[in-house]
């Protein structure tokens, strides 16, 4: 059975909401997996670029734009459903 085009900002919204937490298991990771290779982006870039007092800013600014790049091309193809299903009850 087909979903309704009203329903497809519900599938969308809830895409987003289960990638970006699946992303940023950070509790997860940070207490279950100690080596930094098999940890994931939100934890291992902390753990890896910050000793002590020393952060390492150029690396980890270039980890954040390199994990938040895939989430804005994604949300950037799926912007014009979500717009149409906000605004298709406000058609009169």
């Amino acid at each position: 059975m087909a979903c309704p085009p009203e329903a497809m900002i519900f599938r969308g919204t809830h895409l987003i909401f289960a990638l970006t937490l699946v992303i940023q298991e950070f509790v997860y990771s940070l207490t279950f997996i100690s080596s930094v290779e098999r940890m994931t982006v939100s934890v291992g870039v902390p753990v890896a670029l910050v000793r002590g007092d020393v952060y390492f800013w150029g690396s980890m600014m270039a980890a954040c734009l390199i994990a938040s790049v895939p989430i804005a091309i994604i949300y950037n193809f799926f912007v014009d459903r979500f717009v149409a299903g906000f605004t298709v009850g406000a058609v009169k």
